[in-house]
């Protein structure tokens, strides 16, 4: 498949717009319609910046493989681990360091939170280091670290037109609506996860 259809075909499965999609790949609109419509190829840096917007490899883009694993837990290097988040009902972040989170090779991560909870199960475990990168927008269904009135928890990110609604994957939970006026902060994108074997 060619790069561009295979760019405008994960965008449509993750129900965000050009306009959304540049948004967050820092690319002009006009920028990413050439490359849906084959007029441009994008670079290795377009590339790589909209398959961060995507949630995907740059190889799941250029179809080198047929489906990588959104986290791939190896040991490499080490960013801060620097506190709790909720897999659950929100709980207060801790914000003291409590040693460091070996990263996976390839992943950019700033900071770790351990996970407390089953709600992302079967994605992230009780006790899970989910590798966070700071960003404050994430594409609707990425998984984000999200603050609520000064707490914080991991869920699947969505806009709606009235707010924005987080989602568990373990369906026991029911989804949290909030609206625009009381919208959760983002502190960042969940990219990885370190678990310690049994």
């Amino acid at each position: 498949m060619e790069i561009g259809k295979r760019i405008a075909q994960l965008r449509r499965e993750r129900g965000i717009s050009q306009e959304e999609l540049s948004e967050l790949a820092l690319l002009h609109r006009v920028t990413v319609a050439k490359y849906e419509s084959g007029q441009v190829e994008p670079g290795a840096s377009a590339l790589s910046r909209i398959a961060d917007a995507l949630g995907v490899s740059t190889d799941e883009i250029l179809c080198r493989v047929d489906k990588l694993p959104p986290f791939v837990p190896i040991v490499r290097a080490s960013v801060p681990v620097v506190g709790e988040i909720a897999c659950g009902v929100p709980i207060t972040a801790e914000q003291n360091t409590e040693g460091f989170a070996d990263l996976p090779d390839g992943v950019a991560a700033d900071f770790a939170l351990r996970c407390k909870g089953d709600s992302m199960t079967p994605t992230f475990l009780d006790g899970d280091l989910v590798l966070i990168r700071q960003q404050p927008e994430v594409a609707d269904g990425q998984i984000a670290a999200v603050g609520i009135d000064g707490e914080a928890t991991l869920k699947h990110f969505y806009k709606t037109p009235g707010g924005v609604l987080l989602v568990s994957d373990n369906p026991k939970f029911a989804p949290m609506a909030y609206p625009a006026a009381s919208a959760p902060i983002v502190y960042g994108k969940a990219v990885g996860f370190v678990r310690k074997l049994p």
